[in-house]
Formats: C-alpha cells, sequence, structure tokens
C-alpha cells in the first residue's frame, strides 16, 4: 500500500507546481463537468489536482488517508484563499452517502474492481479514471515491470461487465525540477527499482536531465506521462 513520505511529498510538491500537468488533467474533464458540480477527488494525495478542479465547480471533496499529504493542500487552500474545497481525511470505503457525489475522478488511485464499488455507493453521475498505460518502470536505469494495474485491465474489466465507457490515450509532461545533481540523485535513489543503487551514476543522470537556466531549479528530468482516460456512469456499475 503506498505510504507517502516527506521526501515524496516534497518531489510531488515541487513537479506539481513546476508545470500545468493537473490543469490539462481538468481540461480533459471539463465537457462532462458542470459549474453546480459536487465533485469527489478521491485518493486526492497532495491536491493539486482538486486545486485544478475548484474553479469550475460548486464544491470538491478532497479525500486522502495520508495527513502528510493532505497538509499540503490545507496550505494551499489557506494561501489561495480557495474555500470551496472540503478535505476528508481517512479510507474510502463503498459506504452510501446522503447526499451523493456528482462526480468522482480517480487518478491514479485503487483497482477498477474498489473504484467501482466506491463510486457505485458514492456517486450519481460521471466517474473519471487516469490510469498509468505504459509497461516499463519510468525512474529506474534497469527494465523493471511498472505493474498489472493499467488503463488496459481497467478497460478490460469494464468490457468484461458490460459497462459503456469512454477511452482516450494521453501524454501529458510530468517531469521533476531540481536543485541540484545529488538531489536528482536522491530522487532516483528513492523511485528506482535497482537493486543496485550504485547503477544510478552520473553519467546516467547526465543522460536524463537537462539545464533548465533557472536558478531554483537549475535541472529538470523531462518526462511524458503516459496516461490512459476512462469516462462511464456510475448508474451503468453492476
Amino acid at each position: 500500500m503506498f505510504q507517502w513520505n516527506e521526501e515524496m511529498v516534497r518531489f510531488m510538491r515541487a513537479a506539481s507546481e513546476y508545470g500545468d500537468y493537473h490543469r490539462r488533467l481538468v481540461q480533459r474533464m471539463l465537457p462532462a463537468l458542470h459549474s453546480a458540480d459536487h465533485i469527489c477527488d478521491a485518493g486526492c494525495g497532495l491536491g493539486y489536482l482538486s486545486l485544478a478542479l475548484a474553479p469550475y465547480v460548486r464544491r470538491v471533496t478532497a479525500a486522502d488517508r495520508s495527513e502528510a499529504a493532505l497538509d499540503v493542500l490545507r496550505q494551499n487552500c489557506a494561501e489561495r484563499g480557495i474555500r470551496n474545497i472540503d478535505i476528508l481525511s481517512g479510507e474510502l470505503r463503498p459506504v452510501p452517502l446522503a447526499e451523493p457525489y456528482d462526480a468522482m475522478v480517480f487518478c491514479f488511485f485503487g483497482r477498477m474492481e474498489e473504484i467501482a464499488a466506491v463510486a457505485k455507493a458514492q456517486c450519481r453521475g460521471t466517474v473519471f479514471v487516469f490510469k498509468k498505460n505504459y509497461t516499463s518502470h519510468r525512474f529506474s536505469v534497469g527494465e523493471h515491470p511498472a505493474g498489472w494495474d493499467s488503463f488496459r485491465a481497467g478497460a478490460d474489466w469494464l468490457t468484461e461487465r458490460g459497462v459503456p465507457f469512454e477511452a482516450e490515450t494521453l501524454e501529458l509532461e510530468m517531469g521533476q525540477p531540481l536543485r541540484s545533481m545529488e538531489e536528482a540523485r536522491q530522487f532516483f535513489r528513492l523511485y528506482s527499482r535497482d537493486a543496485d543503487k550504485a547503477a544510478i551514476t552520473d553519467e546516467f543522470l547526465r543522460g536524463r536531465l537537462v539545464e533548465t537556466g533557472r536558478k531554483d531549479f537549475p535541472l529538470y528530468l523531462p518526462h511524458k506521462r503516459q496516461i490512459g482516460y476512462l469516462q462511464f456512469s456510475s448508474e451503468d456499475l453492476p
């Protein structure tokens, strides 16, 4: 089970604030959203998708079980004067709500059977799902499988149960800004699945990084994130 730690929060916060990744995710969702909607960002992490959604809907409930991640969202809401984001701390369970959400988004969070169970219980409208659409781990020196819970697996799960859905593949830049070569090395040591971290050499790092000309983040690890997008109605779930 994924657990945020201080180092992960620091890297993800920098990456989320550096580019427009979350804004572009929201742009894909907008045709199916309405200004009066109350949407739940399930497994919101640091809440940058919730922040990007807030201008377009009535309310956002940002749900996650990590207080370290939610503290970043609380800080951003306070600093930006955002008042239509409700923060929900704890596990999401398939328990019916007195007032169901108009929509739910699961961005790289949950397996399809878990997503379907929660959405069926708590949502009365559109369900948005973003999943990985790549087979190899992105931040390792060697080749390592990314895991089975993929866009294709999600689409197959819906097809097997006769749930009509929209599907699309996206490629969005979501790289990592870095303050130094040492920080780059720390990033790869944190996320690499290589058993031998000695493989993360200066030569390897120089081959992956680009110079930005910026004082705050002079180095950048480019990454085109391959994403699978699924959209369906909770009413069609078995």
